[in-house]
């Protein structure tokens, strides 16, 4: 491609993967076209809460955006494991210096959504409320339309959509779950306000029949809540379907969590009244190829870790980077861009998806006997990570996060055309 001629992108998904992606290909294509396509009316403000270390602190750090980010984080002061009681048995304070359930940057997904959108807003063509209805490829690009009607030819398409992704599926022929491994783990999400004397510390609740409420600070004002369940029969995921009201949903995690002790009732009339209710499936996405012709996958639907392993956002802000910096290192041969993009993360997202045995049933016991076992260990965990053991232990065997290596900020500077 010469200088004289300029790339047109289309993005799917205006999360956090898309917009990550669009600023970086915006620093070294300054007169392209760069369009994101999101199926929402408006950058969506709700959302769980996610946390980014290493690779992603440092594209913050290079956007000049982690000032701001730090202002949104949920000032989170660690996790306890709690009883029926509200008893603590797991402490565990957050500690930057090992492994720790609460990181530095803990932001609610939709407060982190809004910075970058407001980043980006003015640099990119927006198409909220649409969707991509059709996907032509041939040799020279991507014909594409859209349900609310036109459309137009791209060069690359990059979907950054979620774990079950309609134009992923379209673009690979394929049936929307057929890369998807569920781990039978839903969650409802939603917020209520915070009241009077309540911790900054987040609070994991068990109870039998595999349920858990996990409840956390947004740092503004408001409790962030999961109800979580796993359900290995297919109720539970019918009702969390798109299909389903919003109605019928809240009735269904009402009646789940009805009697379920600790503050559940409090929580479920919050639920009732929440504005910002929303429910999904816990799985991952595995993928035999991340590119198809002129289309190319990032964060979720590429490759989904799943929110349990705590790296869902930090591998789609790495993917989101690094794919634009392939790009516009082979600038003009997507082929190359997409098989280097690929070659580069694949073995590093591969490992991050290699959950611990019994994950998630081994957090989320059957009986109430279960549950007690899972609180005796978390007040053990508790006092060994207090001791800093853990931190002498993974410093002795070499445990040490060490990250992956991103490619120098660099090139899009001196690919600018």
């Amino acid at each position: 491609m010469s200088e004289s001629t300029h790339s047109r992108f289309l993005i799917s998904g205006a999360g956090i993967a898309g917009p990550i992606c669009a600023y970086w290909l915006r620093r070294s294509h300054p007169h392209s076209e760069i369009t994101i396509i999101e199926r929402a009316p408006e950058i969506r403000k709700e959302g769980q809460t996610v946390d980014v270390v290493t690779e992603g602190r440092t594209v913050f750090d290079q956007m000049g955006i982690t000032e701001r980010v730090m202002e949104s984080t949920t000032k989170e002061k660690g996790l306890d494991f709690v009883d029926s009681k509200g008893g603590i048995w797991g402490h565990f304070p957050q500690d930057s210096k090992q492994a720790s359930f609460t990181r530095e940057i803990e932001i609610v997904r939709g407060k982190l959504a809004s910075i970058l959108y407001v980043e980006i807003k003015d640099t990119v063509t927006w198409r909220f409320d649409d969707s991509i209805t059709s996907i032509k490829q041939d040799e020279d690009g991507a014909d594409v339309t859209f349900q609310k009607g036109g459309g137009g030819r791209y060069d690359i398409l990059i979907i950054a959509d979620g774990l079950a992704s309609r134009t992923r599926a379209m673009a690979f022929n394929q049936d929307v779950r057929d890369p998807i491994k569920s781990l039978h783990q839903y969650v409802a999400g939603f917020s209520l306000p915070t009241i009077e004397g309540e911790s900054q510390y987040a609070k994991w609740y068990n109870t039998s029949r595999s349920r858990v409420i996990l409840h956390r600070p947004d740092g503004f004002g408001l409790m962030r809540t999961n109800f979580i369940h796993i359900d290995k029969t297919t109720t539970t995921r019918d009702i969390c379907s798109s299909k389903t009201s919003i109605a019928q949903q809240k009735e269904y995690f009402a009646n789940l969590f009805k009697g379920a002790g600790w503050e559940s009732e409090r929580i479920i009339k919050g639920m009732m009244e929440a504005d910002d209710f929303y429910t999904y499936e816990v799985g991952q996405v595995k993928m035999d190829k991340w590119s198809k012709g002129r289309v190319v996958l990032i964060g979720d639907a590429a490759s989904c870790p799943s929110p349990i392993s705590g790296a869902g956002t930090n591998v789609a802000i790495t993917q989101a980077y690094t794919l634009a910096a392939m790009i516009t290192k082979y600038r003009g041969d997507h082929e190359k861009a997409f098989k280097a993009y690929e070659d580069d993360l694949r073995k590093w997202v591969e490992g991050i998806q290699k959950l611990p045995p019994g994950v998630p049933g081994l957090a989320c016991p059957k009986s109430n006997w279960g549950v007690r076992v899972l609180l005796v260990v978390t007040w053990l965990g508790g006092l060994i990570m207090r001791s800093g053991l853990i931190g002498v232990l993974g410093r002795w065997f070499g445990g040490e996060e060490k990250g992956h290596r991103l490619p120098p900020a660099e090139v899009f500077e001196s690919g600018r055309t």
